[in-house]
């Protein structure tokens, strides 16, 4: 159903990445750059100790539909140069413009009809991408529409709230050592140690980490660039994410000024995957182990497939 070839976008540093192409053959195709969530992830969506190709996925089901897609590497993670630890958002945003701009480059790819797919954190800059690069639309997964400042802390407090109302042996050690307590002072030191720094890697507590990005993702307000966000917009979620409110489907195609059209999944998580179990903040590697080999959510993959087919459908000529 598809073919594959492994390709390099020439960013700042050499990013590898994966085209899949439908096996169809045409002179040009409809091309999606596929913009992964954070984290160390690979192109097919990825860690060492979590296998959920949701990428891959993603690849192949478009491919069926007509469409290449490009997926590669962050910058410093796998077979692409740089530095992970030293990139920050900025570096991310710029090396999905280039991505943008291989595929408009590519014999293969219809310059006029070219999308982004973005995917949490993906979601959240691929409108920042467009305004630098402008695409045809864009499919905006589990995307925040809110400003990064306010998003991060509540990720936090809603663990923090399910330690508090832990029961049993754990809930015991988590109020007797107050643990909790301890989490946020040592989160706010954190945040403000980072905030006061300009460099791009730090070490905390023994913990080195990438400050550059987490002082630009603090500062990043997606909506600044939802309002300008005027090609046509796809906006999807799960009734059972945790990581982003699933209303927030419906805030960014409020917020786009263009053509869009949101939908929240039941049963669906952050992942793109249905899970039926409870869902917690302090148990979501579990949750996520529990559904590895479970295919994305076909539901998902429906909304998509009609959207882009009622696309294709006002494409001119």
């Amino acid at each position: 159903m598809y073919k594959e070839a492994l390709v390099t976008i020439e960013s700042a540093f050499p990013l590898s990445g994966t085209l899949t192409m439908p096996e169809e053959k045409q002179d040009t195709y409809p091309a999606v750059l596929i913009i992964a969530g954070s984290g160390k992830g690979d192109r097919d969506g990825n860690l060492k100790n979590l296998q959920m190709n949701v990428y891959k996925e993603l690849a192949e089901f478009l491919a069926t539909q007509g469409y290449m897609t490009l997926r590669y590497d962050k910058r410093g993670t796998y077979k692409s140069k740089g530095s992970f630890n030293e990139a920050g958002l900025s570096d991310l945003i710029d090396d999905a413009v280039e991505g943008v701009r291989f595929l408009k480059r590519h014999p293969n790819a219809d310059p006029e009809r070219i999308l982004i797919l973005g995917h949490s954190e993906g979601a959240m800059i691929a409108p920042a991408v467009h305004n630098l690069e402008p695409v045809d639309g864009m499919i905006l997964l589990a995307g925040a529409a809110e400003p990064s400042a306010d998003l991060m802390p509540r990720q936090n407090e809603m663990a923090y709230e399910e330690m508090n109302e832990t029961e049993g042996l754990k809930g015991w050690i988590f109020r007797t050592f107050k643990v909790t307590d301890r989490a946020r002072k040592q989160n706010e030191q954190i945040f403000s140690k980072v905030a006061n720094s300009d460099k791009p890697v730090m070490r905390v507590k023994g913990i080195r980490l990438n400050a550059k990005w987490l002082r630009e993702t603090l500062d990043y307000n997606v909506v600044e660039y939802l309002t300008r966000a005027d090609c046509p917009v796809l906006a999807v979620t799960g009734s059972k994410d945790l990581q982003v409110p699933p209303e927030h489907a419906r805030l960014i195609a409020e917020t786009v000024p263009g053509e869009s059209e949101w939908h929240i999944i039941p049963d669906m998580n952050h992942l793109l995957k249905e899970y039926e179990g409870e869902h917690t903040m302090l148990g979501l590697l579990k949750e996520y182990k529990s559904i590895a080999d479970s295919p994305l959510s076909p539901g998902l993959t429906a909304i998509i497939g009609d959207w882009l087919a009622k696309k294709r459908s006002v494409q001119p000529g």
